[in-house]
């Protein structure tokens, strides 16, 4: 949840209080007001502050003192020197011990102020948000350094080529990662988890299947490219929008370069979204023109999408997910793979047709 914007002003003035509260009604954001630096610094232990302003010449402790203790407590709060005492020294003194963002003297432009303070809080914005890069750059370095231990049992059984290939893969991975948001790592995991089963199932070797299952975790590797506004719509994509979105396969294709080892990736990204019946895209492959990793990774990745919730459908049952994809057996799912994942699941699974229509058209959602 995003934390609440608030304004704290301390000046040992009531009557300059009041007229900064008057001035700032109506404001988005909230606005305490404190007559002293004790005071102001009381209630920063109570209340979450995003900008200070604080007067320059106030009893027991000036504001430059003032804004110092707050930004060794609060180092984000954005801090503001306000004083009818302009002068260089001042603002020279102020930015040096506590590095303060604007300078603004009394009696102050109406107009100013606001637009100053304005300022501030947009600071305040984007130091948030590269806090909030920062800690997924370090959740995302873990989940990188998690993927590499699980590599390097099988890099130490290629050759240099493929060790090579390897150090890309792990960088496109970083590549894809830096801008999604946390859901897709638990979605890449379980596709992986669906794949790799599935090729038992089809009784595909262990190289096979471990080739294809590591493979299908960059499957929407192309999604960098999209903007968020359409990959996290909420309601039905339009033309235009929807044109966009079958871009990502033909980018994540490309972002995975030339390498061999990546080959059945490359396959997997560009042709997940090919139908058995040849109304997919980007190609229109039908049946078996479409590479066999992509046709397994279809099946993996509309039940994953339909059975967890995603910004434009809540998470629908087992059991309706599966009748809704029985119905495209033979039309988006290559029908022996389908068949054969159906027999993964459990032998009490109640498969019943779907009375409604758009309920099964539904099923195109989960096609992004």
């Amino acid at each position: 949840m995003e934390t609440e914007k608030a304004l704290l002003i301390v000046d040992d003035e009531k009557n300059v209080l009041n007229s900064m509260k008057r001035l700032l009604r109506g404001a988005p954001y909230r606005v305490y007001t404190a007559t002293s630096a004790a005071e102001g610094l009381d209630l920063l232990k109570r209340r979450p502050v995003c900008v200070a302003i604080s007067d320059h010449l106030m009893p027991e402790m000036d504001g430059i003192t003032f804004l110092e203790a707050v930004k060794q407590r609060e180092p984000d709060v954005v801090r503001i020197l306000m004083t009818a005492y302009g002068s260089l020294e001042n603002a020279m003194a102020a930015i040096k011990r506590c590095r303060i963002f604007e300078y603004v003297t009394k009696p102050w432009n109406d107009a100013v102020l606001k637009a100053c303070i304005d300022r501030a809080f947009e600071h305040h914005a984007l130091l948030a948000e590269n806090r909030r890069l920062q800690q997924l750059t370090r959740e995302q370095n873990e989940e990188l350094k998690t993927i590499n231990d699980d590599l390097e049992s099988l890099v130490r059984t290629r050759t240099s080529q493929l060790e090579e290939a390897v150090r890309e893969g792990i960088l496109m991975l970083a590549m894809a990662s830096e801008a999604r948001d946390d859901m897709t790592g638990d979605h890449i995991r379980r596709i992986q988890r669906i794949t790799a089963r599935l090729c038992r199932q089809l009784g595909l070797d262990d190289d096979t299947t471990e080739e294809i299952s590591f493979a299908s975790i960059l499957h929407d590797v192309g999604k960098i490219h999209i903007p968020d506004h359409i990959l996290k719509k909420p309601g039905p994509l339009t033309d235009s929008e929807f044109a966009l979105m079958q871009t990502h396969t033909v980018v994540g294709e490309r972002i995975l370069g030339h390498k061999p080892f990546y080959r059945t990736a490359r396959q997997i990204a560009r042709h997940h979204h090919e139908r058995w019946d040849g109304k997919g895209y980007p190609d229109g492959l039908a049946g078996e023109a479409i590479p066999l990793p992509a046709r397994i990774v279809t099946v993996a990745d509309v039940y994953d999408a339909l059975t967890h919730e995603r910004p434009y459908k809540p998470a629908w049952t087992t059991e309706k997910a599966l009748s809704a994809m029985e119905v495209f057996s033979g039309k988006i799912f290559d029908p022996d793979i389908f068949r054969a994942f159906l027999a993964l699941q459990k032998p009490n699974t109640d498969i019943r047709p779907l009375q409604f229509e758009e309920e099964v058209m539904h099923l195109q959602h989960s096609l992004r």
